[in-house]
């Protein structure tokens, strides 16, 4: 099997994980293929290693280790693309809700990725584009924020939702997530947890200007249409927190559900309640 291995070369543990990774890899017989940037970051490498252009990473292995945090598993969402790839995240950061797979853990679940023992797990995305630029489209695994950028005064977004009109929101902006990125930007807006095995997009305001408005969950087959009112302020989509988009004013972003999945690698001991439960505490006593 060949190992694509994406990673965030400013993470401390890294060199100390990929380095005696790769070897391991070669150990057993299996190739593996990272990107350049990593590559001059290791510089020696096991021969059975190819380096390739970040770009080029997913089409050119069977699975992807994602080593980093949730924000680099994004990066390898936004990589693998319509390739669909299946993604193992490895957490060599912080929460971590996407990369559940620990440090200790890489070399037991490699082993289980290896022989066959993992399940796949299907993430929907969001597909977003800009009426004045309706060739270019920006998928999202987490989430669609726009917002005010760095200005202090609220901002109008007119928000209709197939066709019908749904509310405007006065407002820090709005979060358009999938529940993948419910437990993401969404959660600290106080946007509901909602379970990855479902399909639905869910609207989360931010700091509305009105005790009225709440969050909303809607179909998958929904389509969203955001029309920012920026005369007098800069206003910016940003896709997974990863690209950055300034809108113009009066401009209308659509958003739906994509036409292609994330496939996440996950294993029957790990379950989205289990990693709540871990990563938010539930359930434990108050820290002394």
């Amino acid at each position: 099997m060949k190992i694509g291995i994406i990673a965030n070369i400013q993470k401390p543990l890294v060199f100390e994980t990929v380095h005696p990774f790769l070897e391991w890899l070669a150990e057993r017989g299996h190739s593996a293929v990272i990107h350049q940037e990593l590559a001059e970051f290791i510089e020696k490498r096991p021969d059975r290693t190819d380096t390739v252009k970040i770009e080029a990473l997913a089409r050119n292995c069977e699975v992807l280790v994602s080593m980093g945090g949730d924000g680099t598993m994004l990066a390898a969402a936004r990589l693998v693309g319509s390739e669909e790839t299946p993604i193992l995240g490895v957490n060599l950061g912080g929460l971590g809700f996407l990369a559940e797979v620990s440090a200790e853990e890489l070399y037991p679940r490699m082993e289980d990725v290896l022989g066959g023992k993992y399940t796949i797990e299907k993430r929907m995305v969001l597909q977003a584009k800009i009426d004045n630029d309706p060739e270019r489209s920006y998928y999202a695994l987490n989430d669609v924020v726009l917002d005010r950028g760095g200005s202090p005064r609220v901002i109008s977004i007119d928000v209709s939702i197939d066709n019908q009109v749904f509310t405007r929101f006065n407002s820090d902006g709005i979060i358009v997530a999938t529940p993948t990125g419910s437990t993401a930007y969404s959660l600290s807006a106080w946007g509901p947890i909602v379970s990855p095995s479902l399909e639905s997009i869910i609207l989360t305001p931010l700091c509305p200007h009105s005790l009225t408005e709440r969050p909303t969950v809607i179909p998958p087959t929904s389509c969203i249409a955001l029309k920012a009112h920026t005369k007098d302020i800069e206003a910016f989509l940003n896709i997974d927190g990863q690209i950055r988009v300034k809108i113009e004013d009066e401009a209308t972003v659509l958003i739906q559900k994509g036409d292609y999945y994330v496939n996440l690698i996950t294993f029957p001991d790990h379950s989205f309640f289990d990693i709540l439960r871990r990563k938010l505490q539930w359930g434990s006593l108050p820290r002394k």
